[in-house]
């Protein structure tokens, strides 16, 4: 065989190699983007059939009115991933920015609410300078803060539930509109339209995929990685810190234990979504589907009266299901 054969044999072989792994590529990038949308339309068949209440109007407001505050959560959180880091802090961010607000407002008036806002907005800024500044893993950083932040919320609460008396707030945020769909549905809403513009209008949003996808690459094509990250982070504060809020309002109190349950939850949706954990891929809008499954998925048990503890065995079975289907093994020299 010739020298030229030889070559034109090993281009060929190349070429076919880049060809499956293009159409493999392909094939789970598919089965990413559908999974949610077929899982989702799976529970809904399923609940339907299982309760006749599911499908009801009162239900469906109700889905809504639930999905509303995780919903903020996720999309927040959902930047950090993007990075390829990750924040443990939400919930308790999500209860300091509840609990400080609630006493705010009842000493200076629903002006302490945007004062509590600042409180969960300072949060993310301290994950993000103590990650990039000191070198420490987004894991152990935002584990850290989330029983510092946890720790601060009981403190100034003394452990005692806050009432929320604001009638100004509780219009703002709470009641419903046209066809009675929750005024908070729309708060959640437009926390989406946000997310979807800082993601594909601004220059962040390329950045922070661009740095989730190879840090080392975006670092030479003269992007601020330190910056971006820190963004992410602060970012990942403000939406858990409207979370806050709007949970604040929904319910008219606050605790110290309101946002344990959004981290799991959180965490589920944006991975069940397609926004892969190594960073790179994925965003607010496939989040949404994600937090749809879960909060179907949530809604639904309730109503077959499936026990608090399977529920969470359940949504903890979910969160790795959604790890193994948008992790990209082939990045990976070994699993840790």
């Amino acid at each position: 065989m010739s020298a030229a054969s030889g070559s034109t044999l090993t281009e060929t072989v190349t070429a076919q190699r880049r060809g499956a792994a293009f159409r493999n590529g392909s094939l789970r990038s598919r089965l990413i983007l559908f999974a949610p949308l077929i899982a989702l339309l799976v529970l809904v068949v399923f609940f339907a059939i299982v309760s006749p209440v599911f499908l009801t109007g009162s239900n469906l407001v109700n889905l809504v009115r639930q999905m509303a505050v995780l919903l903020v959560v996720a999309l927040g959180s959902t930047f950090v991933v993007l990075i390829g880091s990750i924040d443990l802090s939400i919930g308790s961010i999500v209860t300091l920015t509840g609990v400080s607000s609630a006493m705010l407002v009842g000493v200076i008036g629903p002006g302490g609410a945007l004062v509590g806002f600042a409180v969960g907005v300072a949060c993310g800024l301290v994950n993000g300078l103590v990650h990039v500044y000191l070198k420490v893993p987004s894991f152990i950083v935002t584990l850290g803060t989330m029983f510092v932040f946890a720790g601060i919320a009981l403190i100034i609460t003394g452990g005692r539930p806050q009432g929320l008396r604001s009638p100004e707030l509780s219009a703002l945020f709470g009641g419903t509109v046209l066809f009675g769909i929750p005024t908070i549905s729309l708060w959640a809403l437009l926390a989406l339209v946000v997310a979807v513009l800082v993601e594909r209008k601004l220059v962040f949003g390329y950045r922070a995929k661009a740095v989730g996808d190879a840090e080392t690459v975006a670092k030479l094509s003269g992007i601020d990685v330190d910056r971006v990250k820190v963004l992410a982070f602060v970012l990942s504060g403000v939406f858990a810190a409207f979370a806050g809020l709007l949970l604040m309002t929904r319910t008219n109190s606050a605790s110290g234990a309101m946002g344990e349950p959004f981290l799991m939850e959180a965490l589920a949706a944006i991975l069940l979504g397609g926004t892969s954990l190594m960073g790179g891929v994925g965003g607010p809008t496939r989040t949404i589907l994600g937090v749809l499954v879960i909060s179907v998925l949530s809604n639904g048990m309730n109503l077959a009266s499936v026990d608090p503890f399977t529920q969470q065995t359940v949504k903890g079975v979910v969160l790795i299901a959604a790890v193994a289907l948008t992790l990209n093994r082939k990045e990976l020299s070994s699993v840790k």
